[in-house]
């Protein structure tokens, strides 16, 4: 007789015990279940499951929404809708052929469609988008997230911008038909990200390599005034960043691969230097100076202890000497 471990025997009954939770929250969930064969009739759940009739499963949520399925030899095969909750007007559409999803319809509670995805195959996929007077907003096509093909369009119905064969700009209209969002597209992937503020003030300018930040990020105030200006390598801050106030510079900062590494400075009225600190792979490493009028105070870290002067001093010469009996081992060698 084969004998299982407590622990799998745990295993077991939590695995259990979760499956008849989550059944249960869904059954918790629907209000009422009806099974209509395709010629009209209802039928049983059991004879439904039994039989495998051709049909719809209309399912009313405690939430107001009512789902109808369509189905053929047990699988979803037609469309599926989705109402708004507590309402007759449907929210999406998605239409099934043998079990497979091949389009996706969502509409606005004036049933107005706004998304369209037909699958053309599982890595295909046509989006199409209307404004909410019902004219295109943008047609596109995609392999998996690789945007082959884009047509893009202004309030008047004209093409604004294109993408052909993966390269091109594409540009995102919210449904009011302000521009969100341009990107420059290469390869079928955004090389540079362009985002606005309502009335068509930029706020950022992202350089992409990769789906990640790669050069200089920049940041504008809905006024147009400079906000931050950042160095990125790979997602990671690497280079300088400098921060505004009121469009006066306030802060500069160095970083090596996200962790400052440098000099950072503190400004009164984008000029005036008030405070400068040295760093070292995010450590506070060196002379940390105040100044205030017309004097300054220092202060030294090593490996981010503060210590003195002398003691700093006498930590950098071990250091120094460190490397170079490193350096004469390797030659050596």
């Amino acid at each position: 007789m084969k004998r299982f471990s407590p622990l799998y025997i745990a295993l077991s009954s939590l695995l259990v015990f979760g499956c008849q939770n989550s059944s249960k929250d869904q059954n918790e969930n629907v209000v009422s279940k009806r099974y209509i064969h395709k010629y009209g009739y209802d039928v049983s759940k059991e004879e439904w499951d039994g039989a495998g009739y051709p049909g719809q499963v209309v399912t009313t949520l405690r939430n107001g929404v009512t789902v109808t399925a369509s189905y053929e030899d047990g699988v979803l095969h037609g469309p599926t809708t989705y109402t708004f909750p507590h309402s007759h007007t449907t929210e999406s559409l998605n239409i099934y052929e043998r079990g497979n999803l091949v389009k996706k319809v969502t509409y606005d509670i004036r049933g107005i469609p706004q998304k369209e995805q037909v699958f053309l195959s599982p890595s295909h996929v046509k989006t199409t988008k209307w404004y909410q007077k019902g004219t295109p907003l943008s047609v596109e096509e995609y392999h998996n997230n690789e945007l082959l093909e884009g047509e893009y369009y202004n309030e008047k119905n004209e093409t604004a911008s294109r993408v052909i064969k993966g390269s091109g700009v594409r540009v995102t209209r919210d449904q009011h038909e302000n521009i969100v969002a341009k990107e420059t597209i290469e390869n079928g992937f955004p090389i540079l990200r362009e985002t606005f503020h309502p009335h068509g003030i930029p706020h950022t300018v992202l350089p992409l390599s990769g789906g990640k930040l790669h050069g200089e990020k920049k940041v504008f105030a809905p006024t147009g005034e400079p906000v931050s200006l950042e160095t990125y390598k790979l997602d990671a801050l690497h280079g300088p960043a400098t921060y505004y106030q009121n469009g006066c510079r306030y802060l500069e900062i160095n970083y090596r691969d996200g962790l400052k590494h440098g000099k950072e400075r503190h400004f009164v009225d984008g000029e005036t230097v008030v405070e400068e600190t040295e760093w070292m792979e995010g450590h506070k490493h060196g002379p940390s100076i105040v100044f205030f009028d017309g004097m300054s105070r220092t202060r030294f870290y090593y490996n981010n202890q503060a210590v003195s002067k002398e003691k700093y001093r006498e930590l950098c010469e071990i250091e120094e000497n460190i490397a170079i009996m490193s350096d004469r081992a390797l030659h050596k060698e």
